[in-house]
């Protein structure tokens, strides 16, 4: 057991002293500082203009209306112009081959030709990806049309239009989690899983793989247990993660809550830092588990290179494994089907279930007899594993020439739990 500590301690003071890790975890912190601090800057740098009237009235960008058809044409452009709060609408008696131009031109940033009460001609320079205004004007219009048949049957304009404008109050009670809330902090906080997971999985690998090139293993090995040399790296390194995670979701949090009225109304970045502390705890519980899990595998199979460049070939169906459990997880994520029975059976297997358990946890109710279920199958499949992985690293690091195929590597698995 001291002998365990003493790995481990070495492993964890070797990553959190290196100036890579130090270096890039301060970037990481000051980049998350830049992003949220950037409302606070960007209104510090506001003209006195700009704070009392955000968009003048004279800069907004504007949109002809052609509209030849109407007998009210100012409630017309009332109606367009409610629509468009972001741009100037103005009335054009142009054609429409002088309004191509014009749009082509810049004069105007678009344009609209209504040819009857239920068809118009929508011309625009060039149509952005996420642009949504075909289907404002085709609400606009629809509105219109109402309008016009109202006042056609001899009610008042200004009752027609404020029965355009009838506000709807209503009231949304879950009684569920929120998929669409928690959809955000959930893709975040797998995003990071699968990183950091795969990324120090592979330092595991490339440490064990270099020490076998150096023939330092060698002395390891006959120095202290395998399995202590094994669970010390992993669980050393996995520290090393563990703190990395932890100061930036800290720091992230302290940007936040000192920016935290710049980001009122934004969903996203508030369901994130809004998250309940039950999602905090199960982040570090699915990160450690599936971290170890994977750890372990990324050891055996680094210690079977016999150098550190052949690292990316043996550790080949490590990465393949946890790439297809990156995908169910997110599968189910994306598609927002988070009952499905991929995803529920992903929940019980021990490669799949840190990040499928995960976002069962975040996006739905989840009874807490498959959460425990689901941990003890992590739990002791990952001491299994690890044992099993140390017998693997026990030999592996005293091969070298041409690296082992899945067959011998399965003869040694069952050799090494034998000499158990």
């Amino acid at each position: 057991m001291r002998q365990f500590f003493k790995i481990m301690k070495f492993e964890y003071l070797n990553y959190t002293k290196n100036k890579i890790f130090i270096a890039l975890t301060l970037l990481i912190i000051l980049v998350i500082g830049a992003v949220l601090s950037f409302p606070r800057i960007k209104e510090l740098n506001k003209t006195d203009t700009e704070i009392i009237n955000e968009v003048p009235e004279e800069e907004k960008p504007q949109i002809a209306l052609s509209d030849n058809i109407s007998k009210d044409r100012a409630s017309s452009l009332e109606i367009f112009q409610a629509s468009f709060p972001g741009y100037k609408v103005v009335l054009s008696d142009a054609s429409e081959d002088t309004l191509k131009d014009d749009v082509d031109s810049g004069k105007y940033h678009s344009a609209i030709i209504i040819e009857s009460p239920l068809k118009y001609t929508y011309i625009v320079k060039s149509l952005s990806l996420y642009d949504n205004t075909k289907a404002i004007i085709d609400s606009t219009m629809q509105a219109k049309y109402r309008y016009d048949y109202l006042v056609s049957a001899g009610v008042s304009p200004s009752n027609a239009i404020a029965v355009n404008n009838a506000v709807i109050e209503s009231e949304l009670v879950e009684t569920g989690k929120s998929q669409r809330q928690n959809f955000f902090y959930t893709y975040i906080l797998i995003m990071m899983l699968y990183m950091a997971i795969l990324l120090y999985g592979q330092f595991v690998a490339t440490s064990v793989a270099t020490e076998k090139s150096s023939r330092a293993m060698e002395l390891l090995i006959t120095s202290a247990k395998p399995v202590n040399l094994m669970f010390g790296k992993v669980l050393g390194s996995g520290l090393a993660g563990l703190t990395q995670m932890v100061l930036l979701l800290g720091s992230g949090f302290a940007f936040y809550n000192l920016n935290k009225r710049y980001w009122e109304g934004n969903m996203a970045i508030q369901s994130i830092f809004d998250m309940p502390l039950e999602i905090m705890l199960y982040t570090i519980l699915f990160f450690l588990l599936g971290y170890f899990l994977y750890s372990f595998l990324y050891g055996a199979f680094g210690s079977l290179a016999n150098k550190t460049e052949d690292i990316n070939t043996s550790v080949l169906p490590v990465t393949y494994l946890f790439l297809a459990a990156f995908f169910i997880s997110m599968t189910g994520l994306s598609g927002g089907n988070i009952n499905s029975p991929l995803l529920i059976a992903g929940s019980y297997i021990p490669f799949t279930s840190p990040m499928a358990m995960f976002v069962r946890i975040c996006m739905s109710d989840v009874k807490a007899i498959e959460i425990t279920i689901s941990v003890a199958i992590l739990i002791l499949s990952t001491i299994i594993i690890g044992y099993i992985s140390a017998g693997i690293y026990r030999i592996g690091v005293l091969l070298y020439g041409k690296p082992p195929k899945l067959k011998e590597v399965l003869k040694m698995v069952r050799v090494s739990t034998k000499q158990k």
